[in-house]
């Protein structure tokens, strides 16, 4: 029996329109995800309930949130998968966040992080963490990440040992000695971010300790989870291997290959990171030969999907990484029951230039029919996936053509308004921080970019075309004045 983990990380605190947004699902959506993950060769997935938006103590609406979220184990399980739970370590948010209804709550504008060497702060987080995990007691691991959110400064290793600890004595408390505990190795506990910059402090410092108080004192069963970045200079890049290496512990981990299938975060859109993949498998081979396993993830796996598919065949074969990328696509459209000779410029579309990109290619992809069992597994359903392929092959044909349109606002009107309508269907917002408001920041810069390069050539009356793109945008209510007004200033000052 190969006892080799292939899992996958749904995220969910970004905040986007149906069904991109994980957190969005209904119980359907998840059942029709996992059997797609099981048909992908995948027996592992990991899921962030985030509980750190339900405040002590948990309200009569958060139990019944928590009992739905129970389900998702049986679903899981029904699949051939196992369910990991992620949790941060000391991170909760204030109790006005639970005016909002649970899918709307914004994390990061209430988020507290407690000190645990504070000892009322600390038995108080503890009394509420146990709450949770009691309603939350049929997964098959409980993971708990190390910062990013979460830690605070100069916090020490025996405390994140002790949450490991009472997560233990809440799970044996409840007849599940069996349950996996995994320290997810991340951003380093102890990290100060606002002293330091964002990963700018080393790592080693902080997470060395870490893995020694965890091999010393953690009670079995355990897996590690450490995690890598995208590149090996951006982020944590790829120094939690090496900590873990150098620890003794690679056989006792699942290796987390963060980024790869898509960026984070991000705004929606199909960015295909094959090359990516190819370079961190093969970086990691030596490792992955020795770990329990492999991960990777996705905020939104609808628009990473084509990535999500070559990840989960590289991850069964290593041979597959040798497939050239329009193969992978074929396989991809067969996959899904479609045709390929729409699938493929639609999945390409952001890196074809204008002329190789069909003009009425949006109108085959709400003609399309993905017949395969696979594709009525997508969150949404196959038609809900090939519109949303539509939509964004429109937005991006949109911009390309007014892009070759003269310097006047009748070109910036159309590609603003291009823009606009694909963040319409999707309606990222990040974290909810700056509002829910249409902005260039939501915008990925694969549609974003052509019009900046436009802007920053632009050779027209920058004042007029400002005023009269304001004015037309603001029509009918298009978008909102102050919207409108900050994304023209952004392109053409």
């Amino acid at each position: 029996m190969n006892t080799r983990k292939i899992g996958f990380y749904l995220h969910t605190s970004w905040e986007y329109e149906y069904p991109f947004a994980v957190r969005s699902w209904t119980q359907a959506d998840f059942a029709g995800m996992f059997s797609l993950m099981q048909q992908l060769g995948f027996n592992l997935v990991m899921f962030w309930p985030l509980t750190e938006v339900m405040p002590a103590p948990l309200s009569p609406e958060d139990v019944k949130e928590l009992e739905t979220m129970r389900g998702l184990a049986d679903e899981a399980h029904a699949r051939g998968l196992k369910l990991w739970l992620t949790f941060t370590a000391n991170s909760t948010s204030r109790p006005e966040i639970a005016a909002k209804p649970f899918k709307a709550r914004h994390f990061y504008p209430f988020r507290i992080d407690v000190n645990l060497e504070d000892e009322e702060a600390r038995e108080d987080y503890f009394t509420h963490r146990a709450a949770v995990l009691k309603i939350l007691n049929n997964a098959d691991a409980y993971v708990t990440i190390d910062g990013d959110p979460g830690s605070y400064p100069n916090a020490q290793p025996r405390d994140f040992v002790e949450v490991f600890k009472r997560d233990k004595k809440t799970l044996d408390s409840l007849g599940r000695a069996d349950a996996q505990l995994v320290p997810w190795i991340w951003a380093g506990w102890g990290h100060d971010w606002e002293k330091n910059g964002v990963w700018n402090e080393p790592l080693e410092p902080l997470t060395a300790p870490v893995l020694d108080a965890l091999k010393s004192e953690l009670p079995q069963p355990w897996t590690l989870l450490p995690g890598r970045s995208i590149r090996d200079d951006w982020a944590n890049g790829r120094s939690n291997f090496t900590l873990a290496e150098n620890a003794g512990l690679i056989e006792n981990s699942v290796l987390l290959l963060y980024e790869i299938i898509e960026y984070e975060p991000t705004p929606p859109a199909v960015c295909l990171q094959f090359n990516d993949i190819r370079r961190v498998f093969q970086q990691e081979a030596p490792l992955l030969q020795k770990a329990r396993g492999i991960m990777g993830n996705a905020q939104q796996p609808i628009m990473a999907l084509p990535n999500f598919y070559f990840f989960a065949r590289a991850a069964q074969n290593a041979e597959y990484l040798n497939k050239g990328d329009e193969e992978i696509l074929t396989d991809l459209a067969d996959f899904l029951g479609g045709d390929a000779k729409v699938l493929i410029p639609a999945w390409r579309c952001g890196v074809l230039p204008l002329g190789e990109i069909p003009a009425d290619l949006p109108q085959q992809l709400r003609a399309l029919n993905l017949g395969s069992p696979s594709a009525q597994n997508l969150p949404g359903g196959a038609q809900k996936y090939a519109a949303i392929l539509a939509d964004w092959v429109e937005a991006r044909l949109e911009v390309l053509r007014a892009c070759e349109m003269p310097h006047d606002s009748t070109a910036l009107i159309r590609g603003l308004r291009a823009l606009a309508n694909w963040w319409k269907v999707h309606r990222y917002v990040f974290s909810g921080e700056q509002g829910t408001d249409f902005r260039l920041d939501y915008t990925h810069w694969i549609l974003l970019s052509p019009l900046q390069n436009w802007c920053a050539n632009f050779s027209g009356d920058r004042e007029e075309t400002r005023r009269a793109t304001i004015e037309n945008l603001c029509d009918g209510n298009f978008l909102s004045r102050v919207a409108a007004e900050n994304a023209v200033n952004q392109l053409l000052f």
